[in-house]
């Protein structure tokens, strides 16, 4: 019996070791703030890394992004394919009116509070993990939180740190240990990897898109994405494993001419609670009896009057908005944590305030940007990109826009796993993928071949034995 034990041992640790990777792999780099406009715009000499994968897989004409063109509305339609009407983070900064706490971008001491997290659907790791699915996370917003049934085992120096903008520099640092980890496990387990990378958004907030740091910023993140695709060259794993890059949105300049505090529209202070958000998008929380009269003194106010002749085709520079009067097509007024008015710019104004309660407040850095998002997802600089290589997409593939929504769907394809239900299109994305997408075999299936071989094995040595 010892024989036959240690026989079928040696029979299943040759099928582990010597068999083919268990499904495609998949590595999203998310680069934060970093829009369209500037990958069209940088020099070549800076876009060698970018620059290959445009040629050996798909990038799109642009993606955009959900409304508010702001990081944590379009995070989460990423990794739930939902909008924020339905995934319920309204905005970057957000009140909540009961509890009258504030969420802070994912840096205040608030943030961990259950009122922001419960309820959300399930992100995109939590169905890959529960498939067997081996997620690995970097600085991604969130990862580590638990959901229903399941933790992704995150080291404390790979959760996300927001407060800390220099964090995801370490990207170049990471690469051997990506590609080396999905060399030793995908035979065994299909590798998730999501990246968060801030540098070059960071750097074009503060100093804009021409500066000197935003250069050198686009340069290492291009040299690190470059230096990716050569080491999975290298070990041979470039027909297992796909490269997504997503740039979930834009920025665009602010003019400080066009800069308006919102206190000179009010005639009394006291009206307002709250005031959250800035620059291109502004919540206002009032008591329900007062949101007529705020609503009418900010959309009559004198101070963001059209400034030059008047024609109907202008643009006002500010537009005062009740709830239930937003547009639909923005899939936002059924978010949570809305306010009864909201204020929304011409691209390139901004607002804030300088005396009412205000998130974020008074000090908060970002209230310096010299760019940011914010603005309607058609505007040009708030338009991200995708670009992908891999075994799952076309090579040298131009491919229309795809809208942030629509990227979810692609993901799992890639695991070979149903999405949730989710506002995503396919018929915006089928054709990026290579024959054969619908037939991509599952990670379960491929380990039910895997027992039903190691049982076929089983009895035939037994027969044979006894």
């Amino acid at each position: 019996m010892s024989a036959l034990y240690g026989l079928l041992l040696f029979v299943w640790v040759t099928i582990v070791q010597g068999r083919d990777p268990i499904g495609q792999n998949l590595i999203l780099i998310l680069a934060d703030g970093f829009g369209n406009s500037l990958l069209n715009s940088s020099q070549n000499d800076v876009n060698i890394g970018l620059k290959a994968i445009a040629e050996n897989g798909v990038t799109t004409e642009f993606l955009r992004p959900s409304f508010p063109t702001h990081s944590w509305p379009n995070w989460m339609s990423l990794i739930t394919g939902l909008y924020p009407d339905s995934h319920g983070f309204s905005a970057d900064y957000m009140y909540d009116e009961q509890s009258q706490m504030a969420f802070e971008k994912g840096y205040g001491i608030n943030d961990t509070e259950d009122v922001w997290w419960k309820g959300r659907p399930a992100p995109i790791w939590y169905t890959a993990g529960k498939k067997g699915v081996d997620i690995n996370c970097y600085w991604f917003a969130h990862c580590h939180r638990p959901y229903w049934d399941l933790v992704v085992k995150v080291p404390n120096h790979r959760w996300a740190d927001l407060g800390n903008p220099q964090q995801t520099d370490r990207l170049g640092e990471i690469v051997p240990e990506v590609v080396s980890r999905i060399a030793k496990y995908q035979s065994h387990k299909q590798q998730f990897f999501l990246i968060r990378s801030s540098s070059v958004g960071n750097a074009i907030r503060m100093h804009g898109p021409n500066s000197d740091e935003a250069e050198q910023a686009l340069q290492r993140f291009d040299l690190h994405v470059h230096n990716l695709q050569q080491e999975l060259e290298k070990e041979k794993l470039s027909s297992s494993t796909n490269l997504v890059i997503i740039g979930d949105h834009g920025l665009r300049g602010i003019n400080e001419e066009e800069q308006f505090y919102l206190e000179e529209c009010l005639a009394d202070y006291s009206r307002v609670k709250k005031v959250v958000n800035m620059h291109s998008m502004v919540m206002v929380f009032t008591d329900p009896e007062e949101e007529g009269n705020v609503h009418f003194e900010l959309h009559v106010c004198e101070q963001w009057g059209m400034v030059t002749d008047y024609d109907e085709n202008d643009i006002p520079l500010v537009k005062a908005y009740k709830l239930s009067e937003l547009p639909e097509d923005l899939h936002w007024k059924d978010s949570r944590f809305m306010s009864g008015v909201i204020l929304m710019t011409k691209p390139g104004v901004s607002i804030i305030t300088r005396e009412l309660p205000s998130v974020p407040d008074l000090g908060d850095i970002a209230r310096d940007a010299k760019y940011t998002g914010g603005w309607l997802p058609d505007v040009d600089e708030m338009k991200g990109f995708f670009m992908a290589r891999g075994p799952a997409f076309k090579v040298n593939e131009k491919h229309p826009p795809v809208d942030m929504v629509d990227v979810y769907q692609v993901l799992l394809n890639i695991l070979s796993i149903d999405p949730n239900p989710n506002n995503g299109t396919w018929t915006n994305v089928e054709a990026m993928l290579t024959e054969g997408w619908e037939d991509r075999q599952s990670h379960e299936s491929s380990t039910e071949q895997r027992i039903v071989v190691f049982s076929i094995l089983f009895c035939l040595i037994t027969r044979l034995l006894w």
